[in-house]
């Protein structure tokens, strides 16, 4: 299975990443501590993550970096 995986936003306590797997067309969010596998229950829609107000200032760069990422996808810019 072929997953892509974008780094959001990152510190010392852990990343912010978006994934999306082709094979199932699925794109979602998740927090991950460092030296944790993936957690498939803590996954979120990116609609859940955006609609979130931040929790935090990595919280808040991980939203600002995801909606960069897809305004630079949509204009091409």
């Amino acid at each position: 299975m072929t997953v892509l995986a974008y780094n959001l936003a990152n510190d010392i306590k852990g990343s912010w990443r978006v994934v999306f797997v082709p094979d199932e067309l699925h794109l979602y969010v998740e927090f991950s501590q460092p030296d944790a596998d993936t957690n498939p229950a803590d996954w979120m829609s990116v609609d859940d993550f955006l609609a979130w107000r931040p929790k935090g200032a990595l919280h808040e760069r991980a939203r600002d970096s995801l909606v960069s990422l897809i305004c630079k996808a949509l204009t091409g810019r």
